[in-house]
């Protein structure tokens, strides 16, 4: 059964409504032709006014404004031929209301298709003077509450699609955003262990130079470490010519002596608590991708908002705090999460931890990131 289904579904559209078309016109033949000494008017011009009504349905999802406005005007017609009793062509009416409503590109031409079918009821109370007005009503109200259901149905279903192509694209810009920052922060870590590697290889060197060198097994020892140094230096070169884009930002990413300036130069304060202490070049560079990051956030997402940095340094870690008090009134949207994104990144770098969301008690947003201290304090270069 559901191979039958599968197969009906894939079938074009032309094939499925073609069908369709066919049944209720053979349907609404034969009616005709049972009833045919009820039938007033010229029967063949009957027989081909209800043929032209079902047929329409031939193209109710292709062109469905233009369902409706053949249908419409071969029931016009029909009605000024005299009534016949054929229930096919009032089938056809709800299909059409149906199709035009739940398939025209837009509400425009979704209520000029209703207004044809509505102009074509409109014409019996014109020929026929017998017509009960409670009759008039009914045969106005039934297309009209079909089209409006299915006029919701089809936007309901619009916005869901909508919502799941944003939500595509928003993953896909996340993807990228997350792709871009991992480069970034290679970039970054390149020349943090590069320059650790160099300065290993100079320490190697001169100790080779001096008298320790004279002992075999020592010199052997500096050899290899000479040796897998200067391989690991030309792999990290190797490894940043294909991270390398071309245009990317190398910039370096200052030194925590930069935050104040930073700050400022953002209209934020900038408070520090605790006792500051050397980090490592990596973990300082962190620190000041991660201010200028929210700092960013900040004034896209809530301009005009009172900004304020805060670093409280403690035993074990180091909290770095962005917050405002959402003067600005911008609710962070899906470019905040992707800044987000690029401070989750470099956390984790550290095994670090990041808290962002409303302010607790009042408006404006807090991003704060708690950082792992080094046990020791880094060598001096």
């Amino acid at each position: 059964m559901s191979g039958i289904r599968h197969r009906w579904r894939a079938a074009p559209l032309l094939v499925r409504d073609g069908l369709l078309a066919l049944l209720l016109t053979v349907v609404g033949q034969v009616e005709l032709l049972v009833a045919a000494d009820q039938v007033a008017g010229s029967r063949a011009l009957q027989h081909l006014a209800f043929a032209l009504m079902t047929g329409s349905l031939l193209v109710r999802r292709l062109r469905p404004l233009t369902a409706a406005a053949v249908f419409a005007a071969a029931m016009a017609a029909q009605t000024l031929l005299g009534p016949a009793p054929a229930v096919a062509g009032f089938v056809a009416m709800l299909v059409v209301t149906y199709s035009v409503a739940q398939h025209a590109p837009d509400r425009r031409q979704a209520g000029l298709g209703l207004l044809l079918v509505l102009l074509s009821v409109a014409v019996y109370p014109l020929v026929h003077e017998d017509v009960r007005l409670a009759d008039e009503v009914a045969n106005v109200l039934i297309p009209v509450v079909v089209w409006v259901f299915a006029r919701l149905a089809r936007e309901r279903l619009d916005r869901a699609v909508r919502a799941e192509r944003e939500a595509v694209e928003q993953r896909a810009r996340a993807r990228d955003a997350l792709a871009a920052e991992r480069r970034r922060i290679a970039r970054e870590m390149h020349d943090v262990v590069g320059h650790g590697v160099t300065l290993m290889l100079l320490h190697a060197g001169a100790a080779q130079a001096g008298p320790a060198s004279r002992d075999p097994a020592t010199a052997q020892a500096l050899d290899v470490v000479l040796g897998a140094g200067r391989i690991a230096l030309d792999d990290l070169h190797r490894v940043l010519r294909v991270l390398r884009d071309e245009g990317a930002d190398d910039a370096a990413p200052g030194t925590l002596a930069d935050l104040a300036g930073l700050a400022a130069a953002a209209g934020a304060a900038f408070t520090v608590a605790g006792r500051p202490r050397p980090l490592p070049a990596a973990l300082e560079g962190t620190v000041v991708r991660v201010v200028q990051e929210a700092l960013t956030n900040a004034r896209k997402h809530a301009p005009g908002a009172a900004v304020a940095v805060r670093l409280s340094w403690g035993e074990a870690a180091l909290e770095v705090e962005v917050v405002d008090d959402g003067a600005g009134g911008g609710a962070p949207g899906p470019s905040h999460g992707l800044g987000l994104l690029g401070i989750r990144e470099r956390a984790a770098l550290f095994d670090g931890r990041v808290v962002a969301g409303p302010r607790a008690g009042g408006p404006g947003w807090r991003t704060a990131v708690v950082l792992p201290l080094p046990v020791a304090a880094p060598v001096p270069a």
